[in-house]
């Protein structure tokens, strides 16, 4: 085992036992209560390895890293103004797997309330803090896996974005594989079939994608609103200095009900300006077909009167 940038990287024979440790400083004038825990590591909807989840569930995912620890979680106390070492084990697992488990180990205030403090708009915002070390486990001699990375579905849904909330849709992506590929960019292109001048562009960095994860890759639409329609994601990783990249292609449809909805929740108010043009079309059709038939009924009746005085006069 080393600790690598920060990470416990752990690499052994199956089944074997690494001894861990860490100190937690408490620099308040009081005791306090901490929670200790090892968790997997998912990606968050963020793009972020994250491990504050007891339980990650993925169709690909094997084991658990947290099934691994000993013990998986405890609550412990520090003095005030001391430091506590906290002792723990990882066990590398017996069942042969590719390339590395992924978790981390999860420090934080064990019932304590946040501090609050006030935002610019004015609006209250509470915070808690905890700290997270990665584990990495890989088996001696065990082969490492390349990324397959692939998009489940993509839904329509509200994004949060730097303007606020907008509509937009989710990309599940989804990572099947044990392999972990650092900071990934990104960028994702978004159009519509029958309509060359819709487009939707959105680039993100330091995408982090956890072994046999699946996240939510949200995609803005900024001011336009959802449209019912058939589209097509072209979502494209690249591997730090652009040694590799993954293309991947998904189509997927938006119904009227649900464009409604989420401009709805967006704060997007309908656009009837198509429907008050096809009403001025409509009604502009209707006077011109009413003008021509009473013109040609007035022909009609003057050719009648004509031909009944040229009879008379005979």
């Amino acid at each position: 085992m080393n600790i690598d940038g920060g990470n416990y990287v752990i690499t052994g024979e199956p089944g074997k036992k690494v001894d861990l440790q860490l100190i937690v400083m408490n620099k308040e004038n009081k005791n306090r209560q901490f929670m200790y825990m090892v968790n997997t590591a998912y990606t968050n909807d963020s793009g972020q390895l994250a491990y504050d989840k007891t339980k990650v569930t993925d169709p690909a995912l094997k084991i658990q890293v947290k099934n691994t620890a000993s013990p998986k979680k405890t609550v412990f106390s520090v003095p005030a103004n001391t430091a506590a070492t906290i002792k723990f084990s990882i066990t590398i697992p017996k069942k042969a797997f590719k390339g590395y488990l992924m978790g981390g180990v999860t420090i934080y205030p064990y019932k304590e309330k946040g501090k609050g403090t006030v935002a610019s708009n004015g609006t209250l915002i509470k915070n808690k803090f905890s700290y997270s070390i990665p584990i990495q486990i890989h088996q001696v001699n065990g082969e490492n896996e390349d990324a397959k990375y692939s998009v489940n579905s993509v839904k329509p849904g509200n994004v949060t974005a730097s303007s606020g909330n907008t509509p937009g849709v989710l990309a599940n992506i989804h990572n099947s594989t044990n392999s972990y590929m650092g900071d990934l960019s990104s960028k994702a292109v978004v159009t519509k079939k029958g309509d060359k001048s819709f487009k939707i562009t959105e680039t993100k960095n330091n995408q982090e994608i956890a072994p046999t994860t699946n996240y939510n890759y949200s995609i803005s639409w900024g001011k336009k609103s959802l449209q019912a329609g058939d589209y097509h994601l072209k979502l494209t990783y690249t591997a730090p200095g652009g040694l590799k990249n993954w293309v991947l292609n998904k189509d997927f449809s938006i119904t009227n009900n649900d464009a409604a909805k989420y401009n709805k929740l967006a704060g997007i108010k309908p656009n009837y300006l198509w429907l008050w043009i096809l009403l001025g079309v409509l009604a502009l059709a209707i006077i011109l077909g009413l003008g021509i038939y009473l013109g040609k009924r007035n022909n009609n009746n003057n050719n009648n009167g004509n031909n009944t005085t040229r009879r008379r006069r005979r």
